[in-house]
């Protein structure tokens, strides 16, 4: 397995440097490398206020989670799930890849951290067009998963169906999560959905990107170009992040 630790600290420093430090200035400057290269850890520590400044300045927080272990909540938002045994925040087992619902972007701020270190691995699918022919990517587009929603916690979960890939403004967006991927009813869009499994793992096998996080780091990413998950933890982990959707501004 090929491990890709990011490298991003020279280049971000290079977005900022002779500017100003306004709340506004470096949200701008955290969008322009989301554009550029999906994401975006930051390892230079920061208050929990002045994280929620920044990324109301990157986007519109239309949500926002505490992301650590707790079983209790893990039981509820089981309850009111109509697919059960997915993986899920509040508890201890690994996440697969995967992309998350209403969100444009996604963001996260580490509190606390477990002594093991708990890093958070992601995919860059933002090379999908020279793997798809637009041929493929249009069949892909007829590919459809489950999006999950729910207004309250303890609601039961509506369920939309939701193309795997769709293009706006001539950029292309993934939504995908294995576990609610729907089978295609036409051999072709079975094919491809399976060329798109193949092209998931072996990015995983090959260029996977490992983020280290330590508390009062931060992490923003481009949900619709990469996919987010991480190892499982241990039952009495302590890790706990914020986390943030944001609605592209």
């Amino acid at each position: 397995m090929q491990i890709q630790t990011e490298n991003k600290q020279s280049t971000w420093k290079q977005l900022v440097e002779g500017l100003p430090s306004t709340t506004a200035q470096v949200g701008e400057a955290i969008r322009h490398t989301l554009e550029t290269d999906g994401y975006l850890h930051l390892t230079w520590p920061m208050t929990m206020a002045n994280y929620e400044a920044v990324a109301g300045r990157v986007g519109t927080i239309v949500q926002k989670n505490d992301v650590k272990v707790d079983a209790a909540r893990a039981q509820s938002q089981e309850q009111a799930r109509r697919i059960k045994g997915r993986g899920g925040i509040y508890s201890p087992g690994a996440l697969g890849f995967h992309t998350d619902p209403i969100a444009d972007l996604v963001s996260w701020y580490c509190v606390e951290q477990d002594d093991g270190g708990g890093p958070m691995m992601m995919l860059n699918l933002g090379d999908l067009e020279e793997h798809f022919s637009a041929e493929e990517r249009d069949i892909l587009s007829r590919v459809e998963l489950l999006s999950p929603t729910r207004k309250q916690e303890a609601e039961q979960e509506t369920l939309t169906p939701t193309p795997l890939l769709t293009k706006t403004n001539g950029k292309n967006k993934i939504y995908y999560a294995p576990w609610l991927l729907r089978e295609p009813e036409d051999a072709s869009a079975r094919a491809i959905a399976e060329k798109f499994t193949a092209y998931v793992k072996n990015k995983e096998e090959t260029q996977l990107i490992v983020l280290p996080v330590k508390p009062g780091d931060t992490v923003f990413l481009d949900n619709h170009r990469m996919l987010h998950g991480r190892g499982e933890l241990p039952q009495t982990s302590k890790r706990h992040l914020v986390r943030f959707y944001l609605r592209a501004a």
